[in-house]
């Protein structure tokens, strides 16, 4: 019997190389929607 591969959820991403990259996207969105949101309501 074999035992089936674990797969990482990094080898889903496209480039499984710069997953480090997509989270920090991911948090410099995060950060501007913050921002613009705390401009708008005029808290900035």
């Amino acid at each position: 019997m074999t035992e089936p591969k674990k797969t990482s959820w990094r080898d889903s991403l496209p480039f499984p190389a710069h997953w480090l990259g997509y989270i920090a996207i991911k948090v410099i969105v995060l950060a501007l929607v913050v921002y613009v949101a705390l401009k708008y309501k005029g808290l900035v």
